[in-house]
């Protein structure tokens, strides 16, 4: 899918919790506030007409990444500054069953941003699960 440039909010489609970064590197799941920083991302795509995108936080310039480029299931998300590798690059994938909402596939592992049941914000094997659902909400 072609997300246009701009500033979202990441809205988990199971919880309606908000991505957001919390404190240096850590990303979590929360209840948003009046739109700070912390809670706003920028996508914009690596190549253009590529489908793979960048996922920037407003708060601090870095972007999502996975964690030691895990390819394991489970392995956290976290914001780090750009390394031109592969676990910093995400395909957003529509849900053409229901429209607004999207995917967030991690290109290094193949495995779905996920919002466990503790808040915490990583990859995890494709559940087809609400958790793993997102709606983009342009700020």
């Amino acid at each position: 899918m072609d997300v246009p440039d701009g500033v979202y909010r990441i809205r988990n489609a199971a919880s309606g919790l908000l991505l957001l970064v919390e404190s240096g590197s850590r990303v979590s799941v929360a209840a948003g506030g009046t739109l700070p920083a912390a809670e706003q991302w920028e996508i914009s795509p690596v190549h253009t007409g590529g489908g793979i995108c960048h996922v920037v936080s407003v708060h601090n310039g870095r972007l999502l990444d996975v964690a030691n480029a895990s390819t394991e299931s489970g392995a956290r998300v976290q914001v780090w500054r750009a390394n031109a590798f592969g676990a910093q690059e995400w395909i957003v994938e529509e849900h053409l069953d229901d429209p607004g909402v999207v995917s967030l596939i991690a290109v290094i592992s193949g495995l779905p941003l996920e919002a466990d049941p503790q808040g915490r914000a990583r990859q995890f094997e494709d559940t087809d699960s609400p958790a793993q659902w997102w709606r983009l909400e342009p700020v």
